[in-house]
This record gives C-alpha cells, structure tokens and sequence, in this order.
C-alpha cells in the first residue's frame, strides 16, 4: 500500500517528462496524493493522455507542451502552470534521456550536445524559470532526476548521458546550497535501468538479464518504485533532507 501525504493535498506540482515512463508515473503518484499536477512534455499527446487517466479518477491535471532545451518554451510553461493552478510547490525535473549506446569515439559532436542540452541544460533552465515561484510557496521542493550513470562508470551507456546526469547531481547540490535559506530543499533521485517502453527499445533482453543478474535484487524496478522516493522527497516528513541523492538501485551501486 502507497504511503499517504495528506500535507500534499492541493499542491502544486510540475513534472517534466510526464508524457511517459518514470516521469508519467511521478505525475499519476503525486495526483493520487491530492496534488494538483501539471504535466509538461514535448509529446503533447502522450501528456494529455496521462492527464486523462488522472482526471478519470478524479484527480486534477493539466498537459503543457515543453521543449525543455528552449528557454522560451520552458518560461511559457512555467507561466501556465502558474495561471491554471494557482502557484507552484514541487518542481520534478524527469525529462531527458539518450538516443543509443555509444562510445566518446563514434558520438557526433551534435548528438552530445543534444543529449548534453536535454539532460543538463533542461534541468538548469526548468529550475530557474520555477526558483522565483517556489521561494513564495513556503513548502518549495526542486527534485531531480538523475541515473545511476551519474553515481558510477559503465561502458553500456552514453558519455553524454553519464556526463550529463552527473552534472544534475552537482547542479542539483548546488541548488541545495544557495536556496536552503529560502525554505526550498533540493535533491536527485538516481534511478537504475528501468523497464520503462524506452529502456526496452534500447536495450536486448540479454543485456536486461545481464544487468539484473548484478543487482543484490536481482530483478530491475518498476517505475512506480522511483516515483514513491520522488514523492516522499516532497512530503513533510523530508523536509530536512538537502542535497541528498536518493540511490534506486536496488544495492547495485552503494555509496
């Protein structure tokens, strides 16, 4: 049974990337909790969809289209979200990804910089189009989403995007420090590979295998798993927790 945050109730909450996988269920499991959630995502349609599900249980939700590497696109959405819901509480900053395994040898400088600007730069312009909104909450949570390729090494990844999510973990550090004073705490949450449809086009069956067999778990999680952690991060009952970064993992990597 889900732990319940009746303190969530009527919060507002803007996750990114909510249109699919880990971002889609941290939208549904912060609905569920009362929060009124806007669902930002390039994919508008795969966003309205999740507001759909949430709406039919009765939860409220909107679906704003974000681009979260153009400055503009991410200023507007935020604006949104201010003018339907009413302020902002939680920022969830879940957009991001990579296009295919690679090496630094064979990675186009422009496929870096894609992944370096979806990952990264999307972070960085998400979170301080929100920071002037959150300072007014009094409850203010930025929560990032980062990977276990930003905790530790592996070849079976993409350097843009270990690179990349290690960055979100020192910016999202950095957020700690300077807005601890403004009542906003900041933390990551660093998932392992999960078994979101994205996952499963990249990877093969046999490198899932592989990598669940390394887990002290041995099985890979669920979406909704991160989105509890995420979740409890904006609860009051974390509400001394700064600067951490919630490992997922299942016991891979323990730091």
């Amino acid at each position: 049974m889900a732990a319940v945050y009746p303190e969530l109730s009527g919060r507002v909450v803007a996750v990114t990337g909510a249109a699919q996988g880990i971002g889609a269920c941290i939208a549904r499991a912060f609905a569920q909790q009362g929060a009124r959630v806007a669902a930002l995502d390039i994919d508008q349609a795969g966003a309205a969809e999740v507001v759909r599900e949430i709406s039919a249980t009765g939860g409220k939700a909107i679906a704003v289209a974000l681009d979260v590497t153009d400055e503009t696109s991410v200023q507007g959405a935020i604006a949104r979200t201010l003018s339907e819901l009413g302020g902002l509480d939680v920022l969830v900053t879940s957009a991001g990804g990579y296009g295919r395994l690679a090496n630094v040898e064979d990675m186009p400088v422009e496929e870096w910089d894609r992944t370096v600007a979806l990952n990264l730069r999307g972070t960085f312009l998400c979170c301080k189009a929100a920071i002037p909104h959150l300072k007014k909450s009094g409850a203010g949570r930025i929560i990032t989403i980062s990977s276990i390729s930003g905790r530790t090494i592996s070849s079976s990844t993409s350097p843009a995007y270990a690179a990349s999510k290690a960055g979100v973990i020192q910016l999202t550090r950095f957020l700690a420090y300077t807005l601890g004073e403004h009542g906003i705490t900041c933390n990551s949450v660093a998932p392992i590979t999960t078994l979101t449809p994205r996952v499963k086009a990249l990877r093969t069956p046999q490198n899932i295998a592989q990598i669940s067999a390394q887990v002290p778990m041995k099985r890979l999680p669920d979406p909704d798993e991160h989105a509890s952690v995420v979740v409890f991060l904006a609860s009051d009952g974390a509400s001394y927790l700064n600067g951490m970064v919630m490992d997922t993992n299942g016991g891979k990597v323990m730091m």
